[in-house]
């Protein structure tokens, strides 16, 4: 007789051996381990899909933050593409993660994860431009705004439209790579990029260095951006900010990958061309100073001239 049939019609004393088999056999046997999360991300940082940067070890921290309460997880990585087409991929689910300046058109179309990847300081801006222009150009930003130069923008960029929105010359590009030869045929006379990433970017270009003496700096945050598709992916990533945040590895891994190129910007000693940014959402959290840099809480977010 089977062994499920003895089960049901023994006697009680035997109904209990065989719950107590059952017991034993199902102890025996290991659980099935669960799938890992599958998560695919097409961050601003990458330009290979196996490249470890700066954005994707924070998505690593945070997912590693969750692993104990939410399991095993295991990252993709796409080939680049513009701001624009990873918004239409996050759309329709083709991705489910990418990285971002927000603004509220975008806030629409992803899930915003509210915690700025750093630390306020991409709305801090420096100028590149040609080595022998730059006494000229930094004179020229130094006790003016220099809103009348040429200054490149790539065209999907929220910056371009910040910096039109505040009266300044714009030349849109689209894409980055093309601004040194834009500055060397005086197309351009500078490009202005974010705080932490304008040293690296101006020492793979032959002539070209970060002005010393101005920034022209605006609120602003930079956030991974979910896919609509993917709400629970959203959700263990804001458990995992929460943990990073209060047990200070998320500050720790900042210093660590990038307090240097912030020193070798010294912001203090620059003139802050302060802007508006009227795409910035009204729900980015300003006030929670845990999630800003000193010098953005003390320079940007505090009001004065």
């Amino acid at each position: 007789m089977p062994f499920a049939a003895v089960f049901l019609r023994g006697s009680g004393r035997l109904r209990r051996t065989a719950l107590l088999a059952l017991l034993l056999l199902s102890a025996a046997v290991p659980p099935a381990q669960a799938d890992p999360l599958r998560v695919r991300h097409a961050l601003a940082q990458q330009q290979s899909a196996a490249e470890i940067t700066y954005e994707l070890e924070v998505l690593q921290l945070l997912l590693d933050k969750t692993q104990a309460s939410h399991g095993p997880y295991r990252l993709e990585g796409s080939a680049p593409m513009t701001q624009n087409r990873a918004f239409l991929q996050l759309v329709a689910g083709e991705v489910d993660l990418i990285s971002s300046m927000t603004s509220r058109e975008r806030e629409v179309q992803g899930l915003p994860l509210r915690v700025c990847l750093y630390r306020g300081l991409q709305g801090v801006r420096l100028p590149l431009m040609l080595s022998n222009r730059r006494e000229e150009l930094d004179a020229a930003g130094a006790t003016q705004p220099p809103r009348a130069l040429h200054n490149g923008q790539v065209a999907d960029w929220p910056d371009t439209a910040v910096l039109a929105h505040n009266g300044w010359q714009v030349d849109r590009l689209p894409r980055l790579g093309q601004f040194g030869e834009l500055l060397r045929r005086r197309r351009l006379d500078f490009v202005s990029l974010g705080v932490l990433e304008a040293y690296p970017i101006a020492g793979t270009r032959h002539e070209v260095v970060v002005g010393e003496r101005w920034a022209i700096a605006y609120p602003s945050a930079f956030y991974f951006f979910v896919s609509p598709t993917r709400p629970e992916l959203a959700e263990r990533l804001r458990i995992g900010w929460d943990r990073a945040l209060a047990d200070g590895s998320f500050e720790a891994l900042f210093e660590q990958r990038l307090g240097a190129q912030l020193r070798r910007a010294r912001l203090e000693q620059r003139h802050w061309w302060r802007l508006e940014n009227p795409a910035l959402p009204a729900s980015t959290p300003l006030a929670d100073a845990r999630l800003w840099h000193p010098l953005v809480r003390a320079r940007l977010l505090k009001p004065g001239p």
